[in-house]
């Protein structure tokens, strides 16, 4: 009974279904992570109970660990909890040289959480999303530098697009005086750091991909699972260093779990659910499907935060941008790629 009910899901997990599975769930937590975290980041200035953001991030790198450690269990059926162990035993402390390499890009993914989160807590949802497609430009330039990839005009001409679209988006019109102006001079100080959280996290986040992409292209490749294991105990490691020397005391004074709502705990499994997601649609997913549930994302935030959130950003230049960054992601997506030769040996 057991062999026949295997056999008929091996049937239904088509590398189709799979496929576009993933990307239905990549776009339903990445739309709802971003509006949850807003909303708990209101709630918890309305209630003046605000979590401790860095707890927050290892909480998430904690709830990850455990997902995949059941996963590692789940797939290898013969494998035990024991065996899972050592079986991660022999691929991270018995391979340093090809483990250790992991700890750059997992310290910025942790710096990248922290920003995100403290970004959400200055800007609305909407314009997290769109202006965090910036980092399709930062991880153009890195992989440029660190792959030595040639960026196509079409792809260039797409990163000015996109560049354009998100200046369209930080730009306000005023009926009163008929003059154009940044939304930064009218939000705030608290706005404005929260842009520049975004920007930061655009930079951390392109390098840290190309990073880890130049890794998989120089060594030998384990398990998806076990590479994301690995990501995963640093990032658990250098989010528990975040907490102890950046806001230890203040968890020691209000407890670790200040502030935490049903709503929060809803984001960081989410968010843990998420990266996890994101390694699935590495494996099945091309770019340009991945560009189309980031497309949908960005759509619905924009729908939601307007409805639900009460953001009142939805204006005429606001809109245009968008638009103008959905197409410019949409061409960056479907140009092609080459990797610049090394130049050969003049013969003699």
């Amino acid at each position: 009974m057991k062999t026949l009910l295997s056999g008929k899901l091996t049937k239904l997990l088509t590398p189709s279904v799979i496929r576009y599975g993933l990307l239905l769930l990549l776009t339903v937590q990445n739309t709802a992570t971003v509006l949850c975290m807003r909303a708990s980041m209101i709630n918890a200035s309305a209630t003046n109970q605000k979590y401790v953001v860095s707890t927050l991030v290892l909480t998430m790198e904690t709830i990850k660990v455990v997902i995949l450690l059941a996963l590692i269990v789940i797939v290898e059926s013969s494998c035990s909890l024991r065996k899972a162990m050592t079986l991660l035993y022999d691929e991270i402390v018995c391979r340093p040289y090809d483990t250790l390499p992991l700890a750059v890009p997992s310290f910025l993914y942790v710096v990248q959480d922290n920003l995100i989160v403290y970004a959400l807590s200055c800007v609305d949802a909407t314009t997290y999303q769109v202006t965090y497609q910036l980092r399709i430009l930062t991880t153009a330039i890195f992989a440029r530098m660190l792959l030595n990839k040639i960026i196509p005009v079409k792809r260039w001409l797409s990163l000015v697009l996109l560049m354009l679209g998100v200046i369209l988006t930080q730009v306000h019109f005023s009926k009163d005086s008929g003059i154009f102006s940044f939304r930064t001079g009218k939000e705030g100080p608290a706005y404005v750091l929260g842009l520049v959280s975004i920007l930061c996290a655009t930079l951390t986040s392109g390098f840290a991909g190309v990073y880890n992409e130049k890794l998989i292209k120089n060594g030998q490749q384990p398990l998806l699972l076990i590479r994301s294991i690995q990501l995963s105990l640093f990032c658990l490691f250098f989010a528990f260093l975040g907490v102890l020397l950046k806001d230890g005391r203040l968890v020691n004074t209000q407890g670790y779990f200040y502030g935490y709502s049903p709503l929060v705990w809803l984001v960081a499994a989410m968010q843990a659910v998420g990266g996890i997601i994101v390694a699935g649609t590495m494996k099945y997913a091309d770019n340009i499907l991945k560009t189309f549930a980031t497309s949908i994302s960005i759509v619905m935030s924009c729908i939601f935060s307007y409805y639900l959130l009460g953001d009142d950003n939805l204006t005429a230049t606001f809109i245009v941008g968008t638009a103008a960054i959905l197409f410019a992601t949409y061409l960056y997506s479907v140009a092609t790629v080459q990797t610049a030769k090394p130049a050969e040996p003049i013969k003699s």
